[in-house]
């Protein structure tokens, strides 16, 4: 009697836990796939030193514009994500220094800004983002890839 009262309970336990049921989520509508390939700038020649010192130049000249003051660490990299010329501004925050060498180098590795990166990571879908490169790509806004003539 013992041993059927256990059984039974044990087969109420599992009917109970087994028993829920989920509803099954309809199928994610699949990505159209573009005609041509995006994001397909070519790398060209790398940045010289002179060169990327006249863009830091320019970037300066934007961010000490009146009323702003933002206070920089600003990056340039060549072709290969390899940094070239590094310039920071006095009491940026000292964070700024590496997540500026990592969005310069981000952007030119995958050739786009690291906007579609801060995109793509807001979603669900985008955990993948961390697992495309290592050290992964910055998905921070602010990194653009600087396109000579483009």
């Amino acid at each position: 009697m013992r041993q059927t009262t256990l059984a039974v309970l044990a087969a109420c336990a599992a009917v109970t836990m087994g028993g829920h049921a989920q509803a099954q989520q309809p199928a994610a509508t699949p990505t159209a796939v573009p005609d041509q390939m995006p994001f397909d700038i070519p790398y060209g020649n790398s940045i010289t030193a002179d060169r990327a010192a006249d863009i830091v130049k320019a970037v300066l000249a934007e961010a000490t514009k009146s009323p702003r003051n933002w206070k920089l660490a600003i990056s340039v990299v060549d072709t290969h994500g390899e940094l070239v010329y590094f310039y920071k501004m006095d009491n940026t925050q000292m964070g700024s220094v590496t997540v500026s060498q990592s969005k310069a180098r981000t952007a030119v590795r995958f050739r786009r800004p690291t906007q579609i990166f801060s995109n793509a990571m807001q979603a669900p879908t985008g955990a993948y983002v961390a697992t495309l490169d290592s050290p992964p790509p910055t998905a921070s806004p602010g990194g653009f890839p600087l396109v000579e003539g483009g």
